[in-house]
């Protein structure tokens, strides 16, 4: 007699066991599927990324054209009034941070 109530109680555990190890397997696969698609969606959105930076890259280039600035420079010659660099005006950087200090005690005066 006894048996029946400890075979009945081994089934609802064995159920019970398989219902959630099952439920488990199902939140594990379904956060998986969350996860995959979180990483095709950042996968696609570094593609992206990638080239528009070829793209600025190649907008940079054709920009930073010599021949491109130098007709710029030509047809604004009158505004820009650009002169040559003379070596006098090159500067060390010790150079430069004394003359921000001077010109701020300048400033305070």
């Amino acid at each position: 007699m006894i048996k029946r109530p400890i075979r009945f109680a081994a089934l609802v555990l064995a159920i019970s066991t398989a219902t959630v190890s099952a439920t488990a397997v199902f939140v594990m696969k379904k956060e998986a599927e969350r996860d995959a698609f979180a990483i095709r969606e950042l996968n696609r959105k570094i593609a992206a990324e990638r080239q528009r930076i070829s793209e600025l890259r190649a907008e940079w280039g054709a920009l930073d054209n010599p021949q491109r600035l130098q007709a710029l420079v030509d047809r604004h010659a009158a505004v820009l009034r650009l002169q040559p660099i003379d070596g006098h005006q090159i500067a060390t950087v010790r150079d430069v941070a004394a003359a921000i200090r001077q010109h701020r005690k300048e400033g305070e005066k």
